[in-house]
């Protein structure tokens, strides 16, 4: 099994919102190489002009730095909207356009996958009736056209990411349903699993279990976030020793559970979010720590990380 560590830029938002100002960070303060970069850093949001002025800066600043851009992935302030299940037709094409300019983006600065956050039902369709099914098939359409543009833009794969609601992809059934083996004109379509979202009320068993995921997901599951949470909230806390004690994310059960799933090629995505009165060393002080705790596993366990 091959283990690589990176980061979501999620740490910069905010903060550093230009590639000048994270990418040294990443590079200097971190030691890390690979990079999932969130569009929420893309200011103003993803748009047909931002898709090529944006993602120059991110090149310049990769290039300058020595870093990698792997995957990019939809931030919080996409989080907060109902994309590909808003109720109405209009929102949910505008949506899948995001979508694809998103995955040009991602052709631009050179990363092999894209996807996150698909979106969340509205009450009118929560209700696990046939407009909860026309919901989720339209979603289904919808990534049949983005793997479609995925793998003409040369990307590996597309990914749906597991979300912390009842009324978005949050159950084994609902995730594994959406992914999909590709061929010669479609990207699979894969997982992006984030061990702080497995809590969601009105689960059960093993949904509630992020070991479980892993076990399950592991061959399809390429990319993995990794946050310092709890079994109450989505919490995006950083590795150290006073949320350790307190999360129930450890390294060593990670990657027990990846190798027991089975899994060959996975990185490990250190997703933290600082609150926003924390003081910007602080921030660094907590992901170099992070990034140590991450560090100290795989060494000691011989996985090769990147």
């Amino acid at each position: 099994m091959r283990v690589r560590l990176g980061i979501a830029t999620t740490f910069a938002v905010k903060r550093w919102p230009r590639p000048a100002d994270w990418a040294p960070i990443v590079h200097e303060r971190l030691g890390l190489r690979l990079v999932q970069h969130t569009l929420d850093l893309v200011e103003p949001p993803l748009g047909v002009g931002s898709v090529v002025t944006r993602s120059g800066a991110v090149r310049r600043a990769i290039a300058d730095h020595d870093l990698e851009i792997h995957s990019t992935i939809t931030g919080r302030a996409a989080a907060a909207r109902c994309l590909l299940l808003h109720p109405d037709p209009e929102v949910r094409t505008e949506a899948r356009l995001s979508f694809h300019r998103a995955i040009a983006f991602t052709e631009r600065v050179g990363g092999i996958a894209t996807g996150g956050h698909l979106g969340a039902l509205a009450s009118v369709d929560a209700g696990g009736d046939e407009a909860t099914a026309a919901r989720w098939r339209d979603v289904r359409a919808a990534l049949t056209s983005l793997a479609i543009d995925a793998r003409r833009a040369g990307l590996e794969y597309f990914v749906v990411e597991n979300r912390p609601s009842a009324r978005e992809a949050s159950t084994m059934a609902v995730v594994r349903d959406l992914l999909r083996d590709g061929d010669d004109l479609h990207a699979p379509v894969r997982a992006c699993l984030d061990l702080g979202h497995m809590w969601v009320a009105g689960t059960s068993g093993d949904d509630l279990d992020p070991y479980a995921w892993l076990r399950s997901f592991a061959r399809v599951a390429p990319i993995v976030q990794v946050q310092q949470s709890d079994a109450s909230a989505d919490r995006h806390w950083p590795f150290t020793e006073e949320w350790n004690r307190l999360g129930r994310i450890h390294a060593d059960p990670v990657l027990d559970a990846l190798g027991e799933g089975g899994a060959e090629d996975v990185v490990l995505m250190l997703e933290v979010h600082p609150p926003s009165a924390q003081d910007d060393e602080g921030v660094v002080d907590d992901l170099v720590a992070s990034v140590a705790y991450w560090r100290e596993a795989l060494a000691r366990r011989g996985l090769g990380e990147g």
